[in-house]
């Protein structure tokens, strides 16, 4: 016999609800601000350090070439594996890929290859699992806002990032991903925390 489970107070309901929608709008914003800003301001800061304009393109492509199959491996996980979980994988590969970025500039030297190619991967996770898992999470009559609040977030991101671009006010990368690391890992821990898994579920049930 399926056990039913306990239906929640409604305090508990809308703090379910704020919690997770705080959590992928905070993933939605980190999105955009390493898909506008940071892989937008590293060719640049790579030519301050030496390498050629050449280099520094040829390296973005060869990590985008890399991240490729990014899409498909997301779609595989989603549907076979964890729905929660698959975001919160990506999250966290692309806080690896932020974490490497910050080693490069602290040590002024190394191949930045592999930390262009886990924000690259990471980032493309995230934007190919977070709007289907939005809209997966959240009951019928707040779906449709939720969702496009989440998808609006993404775009905040970039915006804030190009507004930064345009004011000639465009920090360090280290210092831009030690300021993008910190709301990305307070969004993968309520992702994990609050996040629902919704593989195999019925999205009825959250109209209960």
């Amino acid at each position: 016999m399926v056990a039913v489970p306990a239906p929640q107070s409604p305090a508990a309901h809308w703090f379910s609800l704020w919690s997770k929608l705080v959590a992928l709008s905070l993933a939605a914003l980190c999105w955009g601000l390493i898909n506008f800003g940071l892989l937008l301001w590293l060719p640049g800061d790579l030519q301050e350090k030496g390498y050629s304009v050449t280099v520094a393109s040829t390296l973005l492509a060869k990590s985008a070439l890399i991240s490729f199959p990014t899409v498909f491996l997301c779609a595989f996980l989603y549907s076979r594996w964890s729905t929660k979980w698959s975001l919160v994988t990506m999250i966290a590969i692309t806080m690896v890929g932020l974490g490497l970025v910050i080693h490069l500039e602290l040590a002024g030297h190394g191949s930045p290859v592999l930390p262009v190619s886990l924000l690259i991967v990471g980032s493309n996770g995230i934007l190919a699992i977070l709007l289907p898992y939005a809209a997966e999470s959240f009951p019928l009559n707040v779906r449709g806002r939720a969702t496009g609040w989440v998808a609006a977030c993404t775009k905040a991101g970039g915006v804030g990032a190009q507004g930064l671009a345009i004011t000639a006010l465009v920090p360090s990368v280290g210092s831009a991903a030690v300021a993008i690391m910190l709301p990305t890992a307070l969004a993968l821990a309520l992702i994990a925390r609050f996040g629902r898994e919704t593989r195999g579920t019925d999205l009825r049930d959250l109209d209960g």
